[in-house]
Order: C-alpha cells, then structure tokens, then sequence
C-alpha cells in the first residue's frame, strides 16, 4: 500500500481559502440593488415627512389591516361613535391602541384624531387597500403620475400612452383612478373626453387649455402678434383661405378668456393685442402649445 500523501482537490483548497478571505461578502445581492433599496427606503422617508409622528405610526400598522379582505373598504368617520359602523377602522383602531399606547403612550383620542387626519388627507383611502405611501413608492403608478406631470391634459385615448408608458387604455384607466381617489391627479370633462391634471394644477388654466386642444389657435395667435393691425380677412387668406366667419368666431372665443382685445391705435385703426403675461403663466404648467420662441420676440 502506497504511504503518499494523498492530495486534497483543488476545489476544497479554495473553498478554504475563500471561508479564511476578509473579502468575502456573506450577502451575494448585487450591490447596485443594496443601493437602490437604501435610495428607496429615503425616499419613502421624504414623502412621509408631512405626516407627524402619531400619523406615522398609524399608517404602518393602516398597511397590514387595509389588505385583510374579510372587511370591507368603506368608510367615512367623524367621530368616535361611529367607529363600530365600520369594522376595518374598528380593527385599525383596536390594533393602534394595543400597539401604541403603551409603547408609545398615544391615548384613544390621540389615535382617533390621527386615524381621521391620516383619511382626510387622503392617505388612507375608501375602496382602496393600500396606503399613500404604498401609491408613492409604486414604480408604475409613480410612472403615469410622472407622465401626467409631463403631458397634462391628456386623454386615455391618446398614443403617447402606449409608446411611453407601454400599457393599454384599459389598465391606464385603471392606475388613473387610484392615483384620482389619492387626490394625487384630477380629472376634467373638455368636450367629450376626460383629460388629466395633476392636482396642484389650478383649474382656472383648464378653460385655456381647451381652446389650445385646437391646433388652429396657436397660429391665429401668431398671425396676430406678427401684425396687430392685421385684418380677420388678411389672417383667414394667411391660414390656408379660412372662412373668415370661423376666424372671427375664435377670436370672440380668445376675447372672451382675456387671451386677446380689441384696441385702437393712434390713428384710430383697430388693431388686436395679445395678452403676453397670460400666455407666459399658460407655459408655467403647460408645456404644449409652448408660447416661449413667440414670446421670444417680445
């Protein structure tokens, strides 16, 4: 019988010298994703930072007890009498108390009060089992929010959504709706279509955005900053011979939401002025139609 000492493979050499290594990682997540999560989980401390510390609280015990489908989503409470009327707030209410009161000494009064803040405030939602904060740190839903920011007063007919978002009519609607019932976009009836604002977008711009929908109002407006003494028959011939009766039922339109007046000049001839500070608020929320090269000449 051979006395050699038998080699050790190769393989259990290096398993040795990887367990002895001060380099080795136990956690073999890519590091990229590490850091995502760490930028996530600042993130989501960012968008809760309105909420006091009570609010806080609430709304993470709020994201377990929204999703126990044995109760339902409806509610709407004023006072703590009301309470028993709706078994999911009774639940989030009898589990605070438990879990804060005496942790975090929180009295009954103080988790009632934040319950109804945290649902007056939209955070926590009728007919929907998530939170806010579940809608915020939601990669597609924070990418359609992202889009109507971009593209305000879109309609769910129209393309870019396909291309952009690459989704269909159907689950849009669907993803518009939460975003809505969070009060984080509004909606707005212009003709027959519904079109999409963010909420902080003031609704008085709405009226100006209609009339933009139609591509013929920018260049009437054009024609008229180029020339204020310009007649309606000279600007109907310059927009491809228009009748002029549809060139006058515009401009009433635009005299009506102060967009443009009448005036005289010095010699008394009537000329149209465009009302430039509008136009540049308009752009402020509003990137098409962009007024800016326009107002460049200024």
């Amino acid at each position: 019988m051979s006395m050699e000492k038998r080699r050790e493979p190769r393989g259990n050499k290096e398993k040795e010298s990887l367990k002895d290594s001060s380099f080795r990682r136990l956690d073999f997540k890519p590091l990229q994703e590490t850091v995502e999560v760490e930028e996530k989980a600042l993130k989501k401390e960012e968008i809760v930072e309105e909420l006091s510390e009570i609010e806080k609280d609430i709304l993470d015990i709020a994201k377990e007890i929204l999703k126990l489908k044995r109760y339902d989503t409806e509610f709407e409470i004023e006072s703590e009498s009301q309470i028993q009327k709706y078994p999911i707030i009774e639940k989030l209410y009898a589990k605070c108390i438990a879990k804060l009161s005496y942790r975090k000494g929180y009295s009954k009064e103080e988790i009632f009060l934040g319950i109804r803040e945290l649902e007056e405030k939209n955070w926590i939602v009728t007919n929907e089992r998530r939170t806010k904060l579940e809608i915020l740190t939601n990669e597609k839903l924070v990418s359609i929010l992202d889009f109507i920011k971009e593209n305000p007063g879109i309609h769910a007919r129209d393309a870019k959504i396909g291309i952009e978002l690459e989704i269909t009519r159907t689950p849009f609607l669907k993803h518009v709706m939460t975003l809505e019932r969070f009060d984080l976009i509004r909606s707005k009836k212009i003709g027959k279509t519904l079109h999409y604002f963010l909420s902080e977008v003031p609704e008085d711009y709405d009226k100006f955005k209609v009339i933009f929908l139609n591509p013929l109002i920018p260049k009437l407006l054009e024609e008229i900053f180029k020339d204020e003494e310009v007649t309606v028959s000279k600007i109907a011939e310059n927009l491809d011979n228009m009748y002029s009766g549809t060139i006058l039922y515009h401009i009433k339109k635009l005299k009506d939401l102060n967009l443009l007046k009448s005036a005289k000049n010095k010699s008394g001839n009537k000329i149209f002025l465009v009302n430039f500070e509008l136009l540049k608020k308009y752009n402020d929320f509003f990137d098409e139609p962009d007024f800016t090269q326009l107002l460049k000449g200024l």
